[in-house]
């Protein structure tokens, strides 16, 4: 793996915009799309697809298990987004939650990292509301910054605030 990336931003800040200009130049670019195809989510999987249409992005559509998703090896990846993949994860179909949900997120993120040439993984910033919440959503939010915390540790992680790109590592 030459490249673990991870970008976070509030909604509308550029930051998918700013992950697919990273893969521009590559010859074999998957877009893996984690958001659950369902009724309310229809409209907006399909505007991200034409948004994407000619940027040369193969889209693959996986909500976990990603050795089944027929990723090509040595590809570059960009996974979009985690906190639906941790959601999918945690939160389960039949109203259950599994609460080892980090553990399945990192091991198909540690999948990723061994199959793709580069990785770009693109989160939100839901930490800063100062609200309480209650203890599933807390335990939803701690995950999630767990698994933030993991991927700082092996790649580049960059905030995308209003457009404006910011390194941390």
């Amino acid at each position: 793996m030459d490249e673990i990336r991870l970008i976070f931003g509030g909604s509308g800040s550029g930051k998918s915009d700013f992950a697919e200009s990273l893969l521009s130049d590559s010859p074999e670019k998957i877009y893996l799309a984690t958001m659950r195809r369902d009724k309310s989510a229809i409209r907006r999987i399909e505007r991200h697809i034409r948004r994407r249409a000619d940027k040369g992005f193969t889209t693959i559509e996986s909500t976990g298990d990603f050795s089944k998703a027929g990723i090509p090896e040595g590809s570059d990846v960009l996974l979009e987004d985690l906190p639906n993949l941790l959601a999918d994860a945690m939160f389960l179909s039949d109203g259950g939650v599994c609460h080892d949900a980090y553990e399945k997120v990192v091991s198909d993120i540690e999948f990723l990292m061994k199959r793709s040439k580069r990785l770009i993984i693109v989160s939100d910033d839901i930490f800063e509301s100062g609200t309480d919440y209650d203890p599933l959503t807390e335990e939803y939010m701690r995950e999630l910054g767990r698994i933030h915390t993991f991927l700082a540790e092996r790649g580049k992680v960059t905030e995308i605030i209003a457009g404006i790109r910011v390194d941390y590592n």
